[in-house]
This record gives C-alpha cells, structure tokens and sequence, in this order.
C-alpha cells in the first residue's frame, strides 16, 4: 500500500495544476520564468500585417514563418470606425493588442528558412538548438492559402498549414468559411501516434456581433472534454461588451463537471484601447496605447484567486519602417526583464533576432540567436 500512495502524489500534483489552469489564469513566468511550455513553431499569417507593411517592401515578401518570424511586425492600429458600428472580432482575441506588444523570447539558436513555391503554397524548415536536449528540435512545415478575402475576419481561405518533427509528430490546422460569416477551424495534435490534443472553431460573424463555439479534446466514450461558448457585441464604435462560458467534464474536477462564466468588454479612445475579462476565479486587465507611428506600450494584470497570486507586466514596442528595426521589451512584478531585437540585413534576405530574458531574483540569463532566410 505504501508504493501505492507514493506513485498516486505526482498524479495528483498534476490534477490540482490542471485544475487551478481551468478556474484561474495560468500565471506567466510562475518561479524563474524559464519554464519550457513546449510550444511549437507556429505560423502567422496576417494579411492585415502585410497591408500594414505595404510600404516597406523588404519586409513584405514574406507572410508565413515560426511566430514572430519573416517580417518584422509593425505597431498595431487602433483606428476607430466611428461612423458606424462594426463587427468586433472575437473574445479569443480580446487582449491581442496587448499581448502582441510582449516580446516573444526564445533560448538557444533558432534558424527558419521558407520558400514560396506559388502564391498559394509555401514550405520552410525550422531548426532549434539549445542548453537543454528538451529544446533540440527539427520540424518541416507547409502550408496553403486561398485566394478569398473576407472582410469582417480580414483573412484568407481555404488555410491549410501542417508541421512534422523528427521523430514523426504533426501538427496541423485547417480554416475555411463555410458561408461568408461563418468560420470553421480544426487543429489537431499527433505525438507518439496518439491523438493528444484536438480542437474545433466555430465562429459567426455578424454586423455588430461574433458568436463562438469550441469542442476541445471531445471524448464521447468516456464523456469527456471542454466546451467553450462566447459572445461579443458592439455596443457603441467605441465599446463592446460580452460573456464566455467555458463548461469541462472530466475525472480531475470535483464532481466530475464544472462550468466558469466571465465577462468581457473592451473600449476605445483615440490611441488608447482598454479590455477587461473577469470572472469569480480570475482577472485580467489590459491597457495599450499608440505614441504616433514608431512606438507603443502596454500594461497588463493577471491574478488568480484560488493560488492567491497576481502579476502585472509593462511592455512597449518600438519600430522603425524604414530601417527595418523592431524592438520589443518588458518587465514583470516579478523581475523578469526580457526583450527582443529585430533586425533586417538588406539587401540579403535575412532577418536577425536577438532575444535575451533576466531574471533578478535567481540570477539567471538566457540569450536566443535567430535566423529567419526568406
């Protein structure tokens, strides 16, 4: 009995985190801030970025890489329709203008290469090299993109991108209107040829409103998994208010079931953008504001009720069209200090990064060296 209870601890450690991750906010840089989320490389593909960079042509030609990777990515706009309403996006991306501003840091060596073979199709190679084994990894992506725009999403479909790593993992995603407001998104994860982690989007974009809903690790046999409905409205040009309702069935929680409802808003002024997501459990608060067409800041506030915890974190972006310069720091109540340089080497078609993340309370450093070719 005694090995018994000693191999049920971990389990139950990890149950407790799992559950604090569903009625709270998973807190950023928890300990030293170097924890390892095992995030792959990703790609951004973002029209509204390219148009954003039409008028720094180096920086234009390319519009799928790992994340934050390809083109250096200017400020966002916060412009305001003020003549009349407008869809306002969904809840998922509520705090994107603030998060966006947060440098993206990374450990090690990192290259991407990627090549357009059409219009349409691109493929690329991402290498990454580090301290530890767990950071070694060689992945093949590629993806296609479709010639229809649509408006209230501003993006492009039929969105088909896959990636594969050495030892035969795949990650994939597939995005598609199904009519002219309504988007569909699968993404699922293969590790070890097992089905790890699947998910499905659903999205209504009305006039002044976007409905969500989202399957994620569905099991109907052991009647398991997470459900996830939102809502968003556009109140007035300058305000939009909404509910998320996040429902899970699954062995770890108490009672077998729990649900969380929180509520969301968002408000523009000029230059300035404020969000908000509060829930019984949780909070977050987020605040971004536009210096002109070169700099930006943003500060955000997390806190979790039920670990009785709270950080806050000041970020600012600066960004230099014409050089092809971005840079990208932050700071943390915690005394985590990182930040992100990036560099375009004209005429090559290379783009330099520098990452490097401190940590005051452990004194520990971390330096990123990336190359992005394409």
């Amino acid at each position: 009995m005694g090995n018994v209870q000693t191999e049920m601890q971990p389990k139950q450690k990890l149950d407790k985190d799992r559950i604090y991750q569903f009625f709270g906010i998973r807190m950023a840089n928890e300990g030293d801030g170097y924890e390892i989320g095992g995030e792959r490389f990703k790609f951004q593909l973002d029209h509204k970025k390219a148009v954003e960079m039409e008028s720094t042509t180096t920086t234009s030609s390319s519009s799928s890489s790992s994340s934050r990777a390809g083109t250096v990515v200017g400020l966002p706009t916060l412009s305001l329709k003020s003549e009349k309403l407008g869809n306002p996006g969904t809840v998922a991306d509520l705090h994107r203008r603030c998060h966006d501003m947060l440098p993206q840091t990374f450990d090690g060596f990192r290259l991407n290469v990627s090549r357009n073979l059409s219009h349409n199709v691109t493929v690329g190679h991402a290498l990454q090299l580090g301290s530890k084994s767990l950071l070694a990894n060689c992945q093949f992506n590629a993806s296609y993109m479709g010639e229809t725009w649509h408006e209230p999403s501003g993006e492009s479909s039929p969105l088909i991108i896959g990636e594969v790593d050495a030892k035969g993992n795949i990650t994939g995603t597939l995005m598609h209107f199904l009519t002219a407001r309504l988007r569909a998104k699968l993404t699922a994860t293969v590790l070890d040829s097992e089905l790890k982690s699947s998910r499905l989007f659903i999205d209504y974009f009305g006039n002044t409103f976007t409905c969500t809903c989202v399957l994620s690790n569905i099991n109907v046999q052991r009647e398991m998994g997470v459900f996830v409905a939102s809502y968003l409205q556009q109140v007035t040009p300058q305000l939009a208010l909404g509910v998320d309702f996040i429902y899970q069935r699954e062995d770890i929680v108490p009672g077998g079931q729990a649900a969380l409802v929180s509520a969301v808003a968002r408000y523009h002024q000029d230059n300035r953008l404020w969000s908000a997501m509060l829930s019984p459990h949780a909070l977050e608060l987020c605040y971004t504001q536009i210096y002109g067409q070169c700099l930006g800041a943003s500060v955000q506030l997390r806190a979790n009720i039920l670990k009785r915890q709270a950080i806050s974190r000041l970020c600012y972006h600066c960004y230099f069209p014409r050089m092809g310069f971005s840079f990208r720091g932050g700071i943390d109540t915690r005394g985590v200090i990182s930040a992100l340089c990036e560099r375009r080497l004209e005429p090559l078609p290379i783009l330099l990064q520098l990452s490097g993340k401190l940590n005051h309370q452990t004194n520990r450093f971390r330096f990123g060296l990336g190359l992005v070719i394409g």
